[in-house]
């Protein structure tokens, strides 16, 4: 069978583990469900498959545990928009309502938080052993400490490129080298290669800051509908990467960051697009260093072509 029609089909069954999840919590239930309904893209949790099948095999079946832990996964991520879509006062995400626009940013806090209980709750069942458990929590602490540390910058002007590539390698990088190493656990009964480990890892981590990258990139797109607002992060005193290598262009743009001038700060960019492409020049050269690292990973070829794959889809549209 094809790998593309075998990868799909592990994601289906993962949708529909995720649709079984139900709440008691009544009236919010329906939320709840709506919520889990609209996953996305659903990157990370194709990583935890695609990391299982590597000890696995590119056709065998995946145990119920390995379809579970991905649909966790997307549970973690999925619980972490909704607290920041509270926190940016977002009102759209995925061409749909936020939630706190409808029910409130209390229930709103709450429904994520119910959903960060419930993916901890569900890894602790499938859980093969104690490491596999300090792995879960470390995550959180990572995701949350890159998230405290880009809080820390904001509306900070004197904010580094360091400062924002330490922040988006704790609260997005994280959860890529987290979905590698949750999908090689769960498919060797949590001990895998060292070597593995530590390859799955990086691999991940250069993903997700590329990713990262590239999503403040289409920030400043106004012409394409990734499905929530533009202009979001630098209008919230948020500055990425393309803002960071402005200012470094042109101390000016401080002062418009000040002014909280984001016309400006907009033109200014569009009349220097060298700044953008540079930006995405950081994007794909991390992107090159997951492939490095792939180049060197051991496993059947049909995995090795779906993430080369997806690392070439990623890239193109950078």
């Amino acid at each position: 069978m094809n790998q593309e029609v075998i990868l799909a089909h592990d994601l289906h069954r993962v949708k529909v583990r995720l649709h079984s999840e139900q709440s008691a919590a009544e009236p919010y239930a329906d939320h709840y469900r709506k919520l889990l309904d609209n996953h996305g893209k659903m990157l990370r949790a194709s990583l935890v498959l695609l990391f299982a099948r590597m000890q696995r095999g590119a056709s065998a079946p995946l145990d119920d545990s390995v379809i579970t832990g991905a649909a966790c996964i997307e549970m973690l991520h999925l619980a972490t928009l909704v607290h920041d879509d509270v926190v940016d006062d977002a009102d759209m995400r995925r061409n749909e309502p936020t939630v706190q626009t409808i029910v409130g940013n209390k229930a709103a806090i709450y429904l994520g938080d119910l959903i960060l209980s419930r993916y901890i709750e569900i890894m602790a069942q499938i859980a093969p052993d104690l490491d596999f458990m300090r792995e879960q929590a470390s995550i959180l602490c990572k995701i949350l400490n890159g998230e405290l540390s880009q809080e820390s910058a904001r509306h900070h002007t004197q904010t580094s490129v360091d400062h924002y590539i330490g922040a988006i390698t704790g609260k997005t990088a994280a959860l890529f080298e987290h979905s590698c190493i949750t999908g090689l656990r769960l498919s060797t009964n949590g001990h895998p290669n060292q070597s593995m480990i530590e390859a799955a890892a990086t691999f991940g981590r250069h993903l997700g800051i590329a990713f990262q990258i590239a999503d403040d990139i289409e920030d400043f797109n106004l012409a394409e509908d990734t499905g929530k607002p533009k202009l979001e992060d630098i209008s919230d005193g948020i500055y990425t990467l393309p803002v960071l290598l402005a200012q470094q262009e042109n101390p000016a743009i401080t002062q418009l960051l000040r002014d909280n001038d984001v016309n400006a700060v907009l033109a200014y960019l569009d009349s220097n697009p060298q700044i953008i492409e540079t930006s995405k020049s950081w994007a794909r050269q991390h992107i090159a260093q997951a492939e490095e690292i792939l180049s060197k990973m051991s496993m059947e070829q049909g995995i090795r072509d779906l993430l080369v794959s997806m690392l070439d889809r990623f890239s193109a549209g950078i």
